[in-house]
């Protein structure tokens, strides 16, 4: 599906589930695009649940745009809401895509119902042990040039449109065994391969914006999220450090954290119906 913004760009973004349910807006990860929200399809369903993924500017269908800050977000996800009659939403925010939901929440509060963040990427001030040495050389590199950053995670994408088995390989370096096992399981498996390739169909301008943002300060403030919160963190994660959803938690008033025992990165929702089994509420 596609809108068409007031300037003529366009912004590609996917809808499963009930179109009549709670609605609820994702906010995908890094490298990542608006099909993953296909792999949410069926926990959509059971939980009676709207599912509402788009591509952020540059990103798999959606045309490039200038952001300044990731608050400057909020337009867009303003803008879908309008297209869709939907007064407010739900808003899940994974891995990269948690920073983008919570500017959401904090700077349109008035529409964001709950707030789901799964494994979300913290500040960039704050402390990255216990992140795998790739994760963090790639942030540290990103800070002073997220063009290169951008390039160089392209250049992954091309191996795995050509090599898809060692792309798999090489996206396990350094992973906890859950995430080995969650990325072997058919079903998840291509849709982690299929969503990448997407976030680079038009080059890697779009992902490098996301790492110039997501590697910056922030132009929010968690402490004036309001809206009913859930983190969610898998104990064993090496991509995002178990401290950064601490954080989140601590920052936020009233947020409930939950550490799944021996989860890592991927395999937190490799039974998706149960991290957002709280949006249906």
């Amino acid at each position: 599906m596609e809108l068409r913004r007031d300037d003529g760009r366009v912004i590609a973004l996917e809808v499963v589930g009930d179109r009549a349910a709670a609605p609820v807006l994702v906010c995908h990860g890094l490298a990542d695009s608006r099909l993953a929200a296909l792999w949410l399809r069926p926990a959509a369903e059971a939980l009676g649940l709207c599912i509402i993924a788009p591509d952020r500017p540059g990103t798999g269908g959606t045309d490039p745009r200038r952001l300044t800050a990731l608050g400057d977000w909020a337009e867009d996800a303003s803008l879908i809401l309008d297209a869709l009659g939907v007064d407010s939403a739900a808003l899940l925010g994974v891995s990269g895509g948690g920073p983008f939901a919570a500017a959401c929440a904090a700077r349109m509060p008035q529409r964001v119902r709950s707030l789901m963040l799964v494994a979300p990427l913290g500040s960039p001030e704050w402390p990255t042990s216990g992140m795998a040495p790739g994760e963090r050389l790639s942030l540290a590199v990103a800070r002073s040039s997220p063009a290169f950053g951008g390039w160089g995670l392209d250049r992954l994408a091309t191996l795995a449109r050509l090599r898809p088995e060692l792309f798999l390989r090489l996206a396990a370096t350094a992973q906890p065994a859950a995430d080995i096992r969650a990325l072997e399981v058919p079903g998840l498996r291509e849709s982690f391969l299929t969503s990448y390739l997407e976030a680079f169909r038009h080059g890697s301008w779009g992902v490098a914006q996301d790492l110039r943002l997501l590697t910056q300060p922030w132009d929010f403030d968690l402490g004036s999220i309001a809206a009913p919160t859930w983190v969610r963190h898998g104990s064993a994660d090496t991509t995002v450090p178990l401290q950064h959803s601490r954080r989140y938690a601590e920052a936020i008033a009233g947020a409930e954290l939950r550490i799944y025992p021996g989860h890592g990165h991927f395999s937190i929702l490799s039974h998706p119906q149960d991290v957002l089994a709280e949006l249906a509420g």
